[in-house]
């Protein structure tokens, strides 16, 4: 009797790892309900003042407690995550698409087109990336349009070299020449035949680029240069907090766990998805 036993016990933790296996789907899923839908999960209104009600702590009606013109933290924070980690997630697939779309066609063209693409991508990748987009946001002014024009462009440059080179290890491969042969022209070449070997590298780099990206932001807004008052950004909120930091420990606290959470998140999608890409290659 106990060996059946022991055989079922071992067939139910055989079926809890691999549910287990796809819990990244899950976390994705939260993340992408609370972009979506921010007013479900926290119904009070980011804006809305109540000067009677400043500083307060963590209670129950304020679970996250309120900042200096009253208004719920909580709330504010949730309609943060649309704004840091929505945006960045449009950065980063931004980014992708303009860098796969000039890396691929460096790597088939080669050639003149080859080397302007190329040497174009190696002057922004001659700058600190978080430097050059603090100039470029400086000089445009601040604002989150700005920002997001500002990181695009110094996130592409790091994909196209990454595209050029997978590009050029797979265009003498012979689905490729046959393509050539039929007549396919270059882009549809890179969209039909190579991309879909380019996705598996691409996802595992923009789950990363992703977590990079709402630390980028955030630190951008936090010098003033992204989001404006009164918009709940988790960079903007943080640096209202900084004058509280002594009497409101959960103004800077709570905001700032809510980046942690985005980033951490970021990683383990990564670790998950390169996981199963070294998988797949194994078999």
């Amino acid at each position: 009797m106990a060996a059946p036993a022991l055989g079922r016990v071992e067939a139910r933790r055989m079926d809890l790892g691999r549910a287990l296996k796809w819990w990244p789907l899950l976390l994705i899923g939260v993340w992408v309900v609370i972009i979506a839908l921010p007013g479900l999960i926290a119904p009070q209104n980011p804006l809305t003042l109540n000067l009677g009600n400043t500083l307060a702590p963590p209670s129950g009606s304020n679970f996250f407690g309120t900042d200096e013109a009253g208004r719920d933290l909580w709330s504010r924070c949730v309609w943060g995550v649309r704004y840091s980690l929505g945006i960045s997630i449009v950065i980063v697939v931004s980014a992708a698409v303009i860098g796969t779309l000039i890396g691929g066609l460096a790597g088939l063209l080669r050639g003149p087109i080859d080397t302007l693409l190329m040497r174009t991508t190696d002057v922004f990748l001659a700058f600190p990336y978080l430097i050059l987009a603090i100039a470029i946001a400086s000089a445009v002014g601040p604002g989150l349009t700005t920002v997001v024009v500002a990181l695009t462009a110094v996130w592409w440059p790091g994909y196209a070299r990454m595209v050029r080179g997978q590009v050029l290890a797979l265009k003498e491969l012979a689905f490729v020449e046959g393509a050539r042969a039929a007549g396919t022209s270059t882009p549809m070449i890179l969209i039909r035949h190579l991309l879909p070997h380019l996705l598996p590298q691409l996802s595992a780099r923009v789950s990363m680029d992703v977590g990079y990206a709402v630390l980028a932001l955030t630190g951008l807004s936090f010098l003033g240069l992204g989001a404006q008052p009164p918009t709940p950004e988790l960079g903007a909120i943080i640096a209202d907090a900084r004058s509280h930091l002594l009497v409101a420990w959960w103004y800077t606290t709570l905001p700032g766990l809510f980046v942690l959470a985005a980033v951490l998140s970021a990683m383990v999608v990564n670790d998950w998805l390169e996981g199963r890409n070294k998988g797949e290659l194994s078999r």
